[in-house]
């Protein structure tokens, strides 16, 4: 990893992108400790407008990310990576891993009220109805 300013812009979109394809190439294998070092990287070289510019590339780092620090028990990290997903997604299916995450993340805290209308309301989004009292 280079230290700040030794790579050009184009260099870092190129390892970012590198970094993020070893993410998931280290996930498929279970090496999740090598996946978030990966995803950090990665994250690291995302220009400073990232959501704007690098967007796709962006929510797949954030969506690795919290799904990896799942894996490890790291909540505020989870919680950090949602949070910057659910703030930046464009559409309704860009949110939907970070929304079903969230829903996991509610229900293992036993914030079952909470993960139960936070599936209430990805399903309303789909177009399911259901009474106000479930």
């Amino acid at each position: 990893f280079c230290k700040d300013g030794d790579l050009s812009t184009n260099e870092s979109k190129q390892y970012a992108h590198a970094n993020a394809t070893a993410a998931k190439f280290a996930i498929e294998a279970s090496s999740f400790e090598r996946a978030r070092s990966y995803i950090n990287i990665g994250i690291q070289l995302l220009e400073a407008q990232h959501w704007q510019t690098q967007y796709s590339l962006s929510l797949n780092l954030f969506e690795m990310s919290a799904s990896v620090s799942c894996v490890h028990g790291d909540i505020a990290k989870m919680t950090s990576c949602l949070n910057e997903i659910l703030s930046h997604a464009r559409t309704f299916d860009d949110s939907l891993k970070a929304s079903s995450l969230l829903v996991k993340l509610l229900a293992s805290s036993s914030k079952f009220d909470e993960a139960r209308d936070q599936c209430l309301m990805i399903l309303s989004h789909l177009g399911e109805v259901f009474p106000s009292e479930v």
